[in-house]
């Protein structure tokens, strides 16, 4: 082991306090937010319109308490829009909920996760199970529900998180529900500046938490592209993906 692995281990044991701290935090930030997000359930129902105002303090308190610094561009001048950003890690989605929230379509795991996964689901997310055909097609039921409530979706069109360089394969759901509804795509690019910040493969949520959370700041720029309609979904996941990997080189 040479000197600079022995220091990052000599920092990580130091600052194994101020990790511990932010993982207590996140679970009582989590569990508030729970019961705000059924108060503004209730209150959406009542007079017909979600705002995610819950939604956007929760993401900007955990991007606070985990030291994430954002740098990100405007985004575009548009009203009901399918978000379409590249996925890293579990902070993506704080990064949307604070920047941009909207209903997320996500993996059915995350519905598992202790007070996070029913106030996930309090929020209008839609899980769906990647490897489950009838699962997809309800998610794309659920998704033009959304938008025939006036609602905007986040899709991470990977499907999963990947640690780059680049892009996995996008899936092709998404492309032609947005198609054929004629519903603008907004590409968006997400990028650590450390890589080992994303959160990948069989890594579980606690190792992967106190591996990098021990950090001081955490960068990351999330970066949006200008939107896209299209009629054809081959060419407008294409358009989509070029969109994401233009952002990806201006962001390295």
């Amino acid at each position: 082991m040479n000197s600079s692995a022995y220091h990052i281990v000599f920092l990580r044991v130091m600052l194994f306090p101020l990790a511990m701290f932010r993982l207590v935090v996140v679970f009582l930030i989590s569990v508030a937010f729970l019961f705000l997000s059924i108060a503004e359930y209730y209150l959406s129902q009542l007079f017909g319109k979600n705002h995610f105002i819950t939604m956007r303090l929760w993401g900007w308190c955990m991007l606070i308490v985990l030291g994430v610094v954002v740098r990100r561009n405007k985004f575009p001048s548009v009203d009901r829009f399918i978000l379409m950003p590249n996925h890293r890690s579990y902070i993506d989605i704080f990064l949307v909920a604070a920047h941009k929230p909207t209903t997320f379509v996500a993996k059915a795991e995350l519905r598992k996760w202790p007070v996070l996964g029913f106030a996930m689901s309090v929020n209008r997310m839609i899980f769906v199970q990647r490897d489950n055909l009838r699962s997809m097609f309800d998610t794309m039921s659920q998704i033009k529900q959304a938008f025939d409530n006036g609602l905007s979706v986040t899709v991470f069109p990977e499907g999963t998180t990947f640690k780059g360089p680049g892009l996995r394969p996008f899936k092709a759901g998404s492309f032609k529900m947005a198609a054929e509804a004629g519903v603008p795509l907004v590409p968006a690019a997400i990028e650590y500046r450390n890589r080992n910040d994303a959160w990948v493969g069989n890594d579980t949520f606690i190792a992967h938490f106190f591996r990098q959370m021990w950090k001081p700041l955490t960068f990351v720029n999330f970066t949006f592209g200008e939107k896209i309609i299209n009629e054809d979904f081959k060419e407008l996941k294409e358009q989509t993906r070029e969109s994401i990997e233009k952002l990806l080189d201006k962001s390295v």
